[in-house]
């Protein structure tokens, strides 16, 4: 059931791809992840007005566009107007938008993607379902579920929303599903146990090697989320991780190539 573990280094998954010096989850960030050898990528989906998944963190575009609104208040046409790359600080970098299935296509045979589900919408789900299919990212002899985890191509689903976790998983038997929490507790990894999740994605801050060890011995990957800096990662690199996402991919690379992994 569980993603093999080894005493291998962490791999690293780029967080809304190589968003330390890109526009997080847009095409050029996770470009720029894929081209310096980052293959696992983390991005978050929303559903738009007219029923299109849109690859954006927040639940509005304010933050990360030039515009302003809720994505289910507003067209795929909207959205795709919007610039998602000046707000980063080079008024130069005009991004779109991109919607899932552009990324799924751009990047098809590249990427394993961790996708991140923000909603209880079982819309979402089903429209995810029907994409991954028409794309054949799933159903297909390549892709059905097995015992290599974390295999490039790939699809896992994460959430911090217990509910469509659960829904997700009986949408999606065939995917690897984890839990995202930010505070690290026995009954936790025993909730992932019960459901079949694959892994459990604690907080940085809350971890250490005592619930890293049961996690472990509970058949569960563990991947942390939440680093600051870099000195945050090379302070727990000790403790047996199997995965680090961050938004610095190279530098999370430098740091685990030197410091050993302890179980």
């Amino acid at each position: 059931m569980s993603i093999e573990m080894s005493s291998q280094a962490p791999i690293i998954i780029a967080h809304r791809g190589f968003s330390s010096e890109n526009p997080e989850n847009t095409i050029k960030s996770f470009q720029a992840s894929v081209n310096a050898g980052f293959n696992y990528i983390e991005l978050d989906i929303h559903l738009t007005a007219d029923s299109e998944i849109v690859v954006m963190h927040d639940e509005t575009v304010d933050r990360t566009t030039d515009g302003t609104g809720e994505i289910k208040d507003l067209s795929l046409e909207q959205i795709k107007k919007l610039d998602a790359g000046s707000w980063f600080g080079d008024t130069s970098l005009k991004e779109e938008v991109p919607t899932l299935e552009e990324v799924l296509i751009k990047f098809r045979n590249k990427v394993h993607i961790f996708i991140e589900i923000k909603s209880e919408e079982k819309e979402l789900l089903t429209s995810l379902r029907n994409l991954l299919e028409s794309l054949k990212w799933i159903n297909d002899q390549d892709f059905d579920k097995s015992e290599e985890r974390l295999r490039i191509p790939g699809i896992s689903i994460i959430s911090f929303l217990p509910a469509p976790l659960i829904l997700s998983s009986q949408i999606f038997p065939e995917l690897d599903h984890g839990l995202l929490i930010t505070t690290a507790s026995d009954d936790l990894i025993a909730w992932c146990v019960t459901h079949s999740m694959v892994g459990i994605f604690p907080y940085v801050g809350s971890i250490n090697k005592n619930f890293i060890r049961k996690a472990h011995d509970s058949g569960l990957y563990v991947g942390a989320w939440g680093f600051e800096n870099p000195k945050q990662l090379a302070a727990v690199n000790g403790l047996g991780l199997d995965g680090v996402t961050v938004d610095w991919p190279i530098k999370a690379g430098e740091i685990l190539s030197k410091e050993p992994r302890g179980d």
